[in-house]
């Protein structure tokens, strides 16, 4: 995976070491019974643990970090095992982060938290790091119809199955919106740049709430008054009607929305509004401009989401 930044990744030695003791434990396990015979012993034999390696090959995005789950190795007996998975951890925020996102295991309305004493690791700004999470999981005989899951009950969580249990894949892969157009209100004009749907927010490192999503439109907008005090811009000029007719405004959160002053004949680039919407909501979005008494808009196509 391609971290995106400038900043290279270089921990290379260490990668080479986690795989190495990933290998470490399966062949291990895979190993024979060396337990010495006792003559006359009464004793029922140990089960035989069974080692599997689950190839997941998953990347997921959470709260700004994008997560690739290349592989789990599992060590079970009837009676239950360890999950140990090793997971690249990307951060491409401007900000060195410690992931300290919750993440765990379930199955069957169970659920299975990291080894004690897990220490989550800084990520720094730009780079990656690879990591080693075990899991204990006792009374089961396996991971089959598990999955992992990344995140608080009370947010979007990401999916990762290991097999085929009922609960499908979750990536929370961003979608770009194939938005163009421009929109005049009378001596404003704007011209939408580029759009985006997603499930978190990456510049406050958090995820959003259950059946929430983020578009995010940016766009450059032109002030052709004469007036010389320019004209004022700011979340009281956009809006965003949803498929179902309501009306949302921006995130008043200090981040999500641009505010400026437009000079006369000047063009500002790179403005953006960030509204909350209801996840899944597909269909067409009208992205409306107000200046005064007058409207402009552009329409958004947001597409039904990914199914399984």
């Amino acid at each position: 995976m391609t971290v995106r930044s400038g900043r290279a990744w270089q921990p290379q030695p260490r990668r080479l070491a986690l795989l190495a003791l990933a290998t470490a434990l399966a062949v291990g396990a895979c190993g024979p019974d060396e337990t010495p015979s006792s003559a006359g012993s009464t004793e029922p034999p140990l089960p035989t643990p069974t080692v599997i390696r689950y190839e997941l090959n998953t990347t997921v995005w959470y709260a700004g970090m994008v997560l690739t789950f290349e592989s789990a190795t599992t060590i079970f007996d009837p009676t239950g095992g360890t999950v140990t998975v090793l997971v690249r951890i990307s951060n491409p925020g401007t900000d060195d982060r410690s992931f300290d996102l919750p993440i765990r295991i379930t199955a069957a309305a169970q659920g299975f938290e990291p080894v004690s004493g897990t220490e989550p690791p800084l990520v720094p700004a730009g780079g990656a790091v690879d990591e080693l999470i075990s899991f204990d999981v006792p009374g089961r005989p396996s991971v089959d119809d598990a999955v992992i899951r990344i995140g608080a009950s009370e947010a979007v969580q990401a999916i990762v199955p290991f097999g085929s249990g009922p609960l499908k894949l979750a990536t929370l892969e961003p979608i770009t919106l194939p938005v163009k157009g421009t929109a005049n209100a009378a001596d404003l004009r704007v011209t939408i740049r580029t759009g985006e749907l997603r499930w978190d927010l990456p510049d406050w490192a958090e995820e959003l709430p259950v059946n929430t999503a983020a578009l995010t439109v940016s766009y450059d907008a032109t002030y052709r008054g004469t007036f010389e005090g320019g004209l004022a811009f700011s979340g009281d000029n956009v809006s965003l009607v949803l498929p179902d007719g309501s009306i949302v405004k921006p995130r008043k959160d200090g981040r999500s929305q641009s505010v400026t002053l437009l000079l006369p004949g000047k063009t500002q680039a790179g403005l953006s509004s960030r509204f909350e919407v209801p996840s899944g909501l597909s269909g067409t979005y009208t992205l409306r401009f107000t200046n005064g008494s007058a409207h402009g808009q552009v329409q958004i196509t947001v597409p039904p989401p990914p199914s399984g």
